[in-house]
């Protein structure tokens, strides 16, 4: 690619995951928002919404973590990373002590998607049990 262009997406949000895997929490940011200011982010816009909650998540800012995720879910509500969208955001919830919002998030988790993998839902019953859902 020439000097300034932008990556394509599937490359950037590669490097925006690396950035995570290594806690590097502002390189994730700005491959994420790369992704988002390129038409809106097309095709990997919930990708990309994901990883820039788990970003911003790491930089201590859940407020807006739980925004990201939010946009994440409501893009595609059926898709295939729509319980980790909906996971984030009870998550971020839970990091401003928004308890009864995490186990509201958490409720809608188990009804919307009662089968989770079981890494997804041992994660759910961890922020269950942080937020001291009944």
């Amino acid at each position: 690619a020439a000097a300034g262009a932008p990556r394509p997406p599937e490359r950037a949000l590669a490097e925006g995951q690396q950035a995570l895997a290594r806690r590097d929490f502002a390189a994730a940011e700005a491959a994420a928002r790369e992704v988002l200011a390129n038409r809106g982010g097309g095709a990997r816009a919930q990708d990309a919404l994901l990883l820039l909650g788990e970003a911003l998540l790491g930089k201590g800012d859940p407020q807006n973590a739980a925004i990201a995720f939010d946009d994440a879910y409501r893009r595609n509500r059926q898709g295939a990373r729509a319980p980790e969208a909906l996971l984030g955001l009870a998550t971020a919830f839970n990091a401003f002590n928004a308890r009864r919002e995490a186990c509201a998030t958490l409720d809608q988790l188990r009804s919307e998607f009662p089968r989770l993998p079981p890494a997804l839902a041992a994660q759910a019953q961890e922020q269950r049990r942080r937020a001291g859902c009944r």
